[in-house]
């Protein structure tokens, strides 16, 4: 996760808790943010791989 991403969901978390959000909930938000960026980026490697092996 870059450091932009990374200040925009603590930025997002503060604000959720701040506003009464359990902070369960914004943990298992995170998380489930950063599970869906590093899932995508490693697609994302693997496609790359796949491409330069077929050229």
């Amino acid at each position: 996760m870059s450091e932009e991403l990374r200040t925009a969901a603590i930025a997002r978390a503060d604000q959720q808790v701040s506003t009464g959000v359990p902070a369960r909930e914004v943990l298992a938000s995170l998380w489930d943010e950063a599970f869906e960026q590093g899932r995508l980026a490693a697609l994302d490697e693997l496609q790359d791989r796949f491409c330069v092996c077929m050229k």
